[in-house]
């Protein structure tokens, strides 16, 4: 980041920070320099996520919940209950006429609804089809790119090290199929990078004696991510303590030692604790449909129940309905051939199959057709390095971009690393890949500095060698990403360990 000039006005906790390859003084070119390599890799995630998109031409895996239940939002407000063959039903029925498949009953559901509006509004748009219910979070997922790139090119003012950072989460698995799959986990990635890139703004821009706009986007878009998910909850959390830390160093430097906490408590603090009122009334809003509807799940229980409250009986009645919905997720524990234990996720150890045929479509005497969220090997693994890197970096305030993103993958991980017990799965995951993209190329961009002082391209030959390997490997693994049709041999080439399978 670039040093501010005046350190009596906005000294910056980062300029405590030993000097390092990638704290750039000198800030990066701008203007089409800045947004050239970002949008290439952008494009390119659109090149792998948008084409057969429609296929697999079937509901597939958790598609089952989150594809009707965002036709009944779409058409009636709430969540519905179906009939049986439901699945059926609406993929024979190319997208129109399919509200026979609903009753009149409402549908017990458990998580929020931003996500299901978001594959709702693809449906809008493009019918109730497999590509109208994936492009909206397909979508999302290319843009998650774009912001990967131009956040990481913020951290490290760093131009080529943000496009890195951008291709590698381009060309991962788990992102891609996950892009690429209705679901709500994209979704809430979306809305987690959002919410980090806001963040670093208003790190900047308070540093540099700006307004502190940017933190209330951040918690915008946090209380949109919990509507999505209730993990959402864990960023919100870690987010707004990063804030306050670096409000706080930052005050250390610029005051009086003996005012210091009454100026952080008085300036940032009390502010803060309007936040989480800002949060829940953007959660709440979410659920409009629900509220304007008559028959939601719950949504006369408080009256059923001559519940005696100071609060409107719609709101006692949602606050029962999270109770239920906090009981389900506690005690979700029913086996599951694909649960993964999150101690394993950074090494994809377990990753869920979304769907597996062997219709003979490949021209092959014994073929197979997968949709599997795996994510690049190289990618993952030498994240695991070089998390441990940036994590180390930190520690030791070598490097001021290191704290904000371990402190971003591990919101995203370790919080669920109390939930051993539960029905989890790796694909979880998606959520924290672009912190590690972020670290990798970090990690890459101080090899190439032990290799040659120098910054020429040609001269940065570890990260292009790495890029290409990991590219070449996501050509190879992205039949099985996106459902193509291949003979069993060549499928099962791809499968590279049992747990695999």
């Amino acid at each position: 980041m670039t040093i501010n000039p005046d350190p009596e006005s906005s000294l910056i906790l980062a300029e405590k920070i030993q000097p390092f390859p990638l704290d750039n003084q000198v800030k990066p070119s701008g203007g089409w320099a800045g947004w050239r390599g970002p949008l290439l890799v952008t494009a390119l995630a659109a090149m792998l996520r948008l084409p057969r998109l429609g296929v697999p031409h079937a509901i597939i895996f958790d598609e089952t919940y989150y594809v009707k239940d965002s036709l009944a939002l779409l058409n009636f407000g709430n969540e519905r209950k179906t009939v049986d063959g439901a699945d059926k039903l609406l993929l024979g029925s190319d997208g129109k006429d399919y509200l026979s498949i609903f009753t009149n009953s409402p549908s017990y559901v458990v998580h929020p609804p931003v996500g299901k509006w978001v594959i709702a509004s693809g449906e809008a748009i493009f019918g109730a089809t497999p590509f109208g219910w994936r492009i909206a979070v397909a979508v999302l997922g290319i843009l998650s790119v774009l912001l990967t790139a131009r956040i990481t090119r913020r951290l490290t003012n760093s131009n080529f090290t943000g496009t890195v950072a951008g291709f590698l989460l381009a060309i991962d698995g788990l992102h891609i199929a996950m892009s690429r799959s209705a679901l709500l986990d994209m979704t809430l990635s979306f809305l987690v990078l959002s919410s980090f890139g806001f963040l670093i703004l208003d790190r900047d821009r308070v540093n540099s004696g700006g307004t502190k706009i940017w933190r209330w986007a951040m918690i915008v878009s946090l209380g949109l991510a919990t509507a999505t998910k209730w993990s959402g909850v864990y960023y919100a959390t870690v987010f707004v303590i990063l804030m306050l830390a670096w409000d706080y160093g930052r005050r250390t430097e610029a005051f009086d030692q003996s005012k210091i906490f009454l100026r952080w408590l008085k300036a940032d603090l009390l502010p803060t604790l309007a936040m989480p009122f800002l949060l829940i009334a953007v959660y709440l809003a979410t659920w409009f449909g629900w509220f304007n509807s008559q028959d939601g799940w719950n949504r006369g229980w408080a009256k059923v129940n001559a519940a005696n409250s100071r609060f409107p009986d719609a709101l006692v009645s949602l606050l029962h309905y999270h109770r239920d919905m906090l009981s389900f997720h506690t005690h979700l524990v029913s086996p599951h051939s694909y649960s993964a234990n999150p101690w394993g996720w950074p090494l994809m150890i377990r990753p869920t199959s979304f769907f597996y045929e062997t219709k003979a479509t490949c021209g092959a005497s014994s073929c197979s057709q997968e949709v599997i969220p795996l994510g690049n090997p190289l990618i993952w693994w030498g994240g695991v390095i070089a998390l441990g890197f940036i994590i180390w970096l930190a520690v030791r305030k070598q490097m001021s971009a290191a704290l904000p993103i371990a402190v971003a993958f591990a919101a995203g991980w370790v919080p669920w690393l109390f939930f051993t017990h539960r029905t989890i799965f790796t694909f979880y995951a998606v959520v924290f890949i672009p912190y590690t993209a972020m670290a990798l190329a970090m990690s890459l961009d101080y090899l190439d500095s032990k290799v040659k002082s120098k910054r020429q391209i040609y001269l940065r030959w570890p990260t292009l060698a790495f890029m290409l390997a990991a590219l070449l490997l996501t050509i190879f693994f992205y039949p099985i990403l996106t459902g193509m049709s291949i003979s069993y041999s060549a499928w099962h080439l791809r499968m590279w360990f049992p747990s695999w399978i």
